[in-house]
């Protein structure tokens, strides 16, 4: 008598899933990061008051705003 068939295990799919999650998430937080990096580099005022207070919120408002004033400008140019 044959023995039933099992489906063979597949333990790269998590790994496949998990790297491709990781590379979206990469993909979206890599923007954000250089936006962050030129306001520190490009604002000075801005930087002293983060080292100053040490409170990292001005630039998480910062880069909130210029994201929001780009997208302002590429919506209405459409």
């Amino acid at each position: 008598m044959d023995k039933p068939r099992v489906k063979p295990s597949r333990p790269d799919v998590w790994t496949s899933r998990a790297v491709t999650a990781l590379g979206v998430a990469s993909a979206c937080l890599a923007p954000v990061v250089a936006v962050g990096a030129w306001l520190l580099m490009t604002d000075p005022a801005l930087a002293t008051d983060i080292a100053v207070s040490g409170d990292p919120w001005p630039l998480v408002e910062a880069i909130a705003e210029a994201i929001s004033d780009f997208l302002q400008r590429v919506l209405t140019t459409f």
